[in-house]
C-alpha cells in the first residue's frame, strides 16, 4: 500500500465509541427487566382484583338469592284458606282455630338458626274454600343452618332437608333469624273490645322476621359478604283469649 493511500484513509479519533459497551448493555437490560417486572405486577394485580370482584359478585348473588327465597316463602307462614272461621265463622260451619298457626320457635327476639312453620297449599291448584284443614307433611317447611356443611338448608316436607346454598361456592358462617311477635288489639267499630265466636276477647299477633346471612367464598376466605333482610309476615295469628 502506498503512502498516498495511507494518507487518504481516515482513522477514527482516539476514544470514539463503536456500538455498545458491556456496561451499557447491562444497564439497558436491567432497566428493561424493571419495566417488565412492573408491567407483570400490574397485570397480575388487575387479574387478581378482577377474580376477587367476580367472587364478590357471585357471593353477593348467592346470598341475595337465598334471602329472597326465604323471605318470599316465609310470608306464607300460617296461611289458611278459611281464616275467616277464626273470627266470623260461616253459619254452616263451626268456629275453628287456625290449624297452620304453629311456628317453631313462636318468637325468637334473641335470634335462632332454625325456623319451621306450616302453611296451607290445598288451594294452590284448587278453588277457594277447598282447604281440608289438615296439616300434611308437604305443608310443613322451614329453613336452618347446617353447621356440618356450612349451608342453609330448606325443609321441603316433614323431615326432608335439602341444601339451599351451594357448598362448593359459598360457605355460610352465620345464619340468624330474628322473629319478633307482638299482640295487638283487634280493631272493631263501637265501644268495647272485639269478641270472638265464643264471646272472648280477640287478640291479633303480628310477626316480623329479620334474616341475617354472612358468607364467604370457598376459594378465597377473604371475600366475605353479609346481608340483612326484614319481612312482615302477612298472616297474623288471631285467637280468642278467654279468662280461666
Amino acid at each position: 500500500m502506498t503512502t498516498a493511500h495511507r494518507a487518504g484513509r481516515r482513522c477514527p479519533p482516539p476514544g470514539a465509541a463503536r456500538g455498545l459497551s458491556i456496561v451499557e448493555l447491562m444497564i439497558g437490560v436491567t432497566i428493561s427487566l424493571f419495566i417488565l417486572a412492573g408491567a407483570t405486577l400490574l397485570l397480575t394485580t388487575q387479574l387478581s382484583d378482577n377474580r376477587r370482584l367476580l367472587l364478590e359478585v357471585q357471593v353477593q348473588q348467592d346470598l341475595r338469592a337465598a334471602a329472597d327465597i326465604i323471605t318470599r316463602d316465609v310470608r306464607r307462614a300460617g296461611y289458611w284458606g278459611q281464616s275467616h272461621r277464626q273470627v266470623w265463622p260461616d253459619p254452616a260451619a263451626m268456629q275453628m282455630d287456625n290449624p297452620y298457626r304453629d311456628t317453631v320457635p313462636a318468637a325468637a327476639p334473641g335470634g335462632t338458626t332454625s325456623l319451621v312453620y306450616d302453611r296451607s297449599t290445598d288451594e294452590d291448584l284448587a278453588p277457594l274454600g277447598t282447604d281440608d284443614n289438615v296439616v300434611t307433611a308437604a305443608e310443613r317447611v322451614g329453613f336452618r343452618l347446617n353447621p356440618a356443611n356450612r349451608t342453609i338448608d330448606t325443609q321441603i316436607s316433614d323431615g326432608n332437608w335439602q341444601a339451599l346454598t351451594d357448598p362448593t361456592v359459598l360457605t355460610v358462617t352465620q345464619f340468624t333469624i330474628l322473629l319478633n311477635a307482638r299482640d295487638l288489639p283487634v280493631p272493631r267499630s263501637g265501644l268495647g273490645p272485639a269478641l270472638g265466636p265464643r264471646g272472648c276477647r280477640l287478640v291479633q299477633t303480628a310477626r316480623d322476621l329479620t334474616v341475617v346471612i354472612v358468607g364467604q367464598a370457598v376459594h378465597d376466605p377473604l371475600v366475605r359478604r353479609s346481608l340483612r333482610e326484614t319481612v312482615r309476615l302477612r298472616n297474623d295469628d288471631v285467637r280468642e283469649v278467654c279468662a280461666p
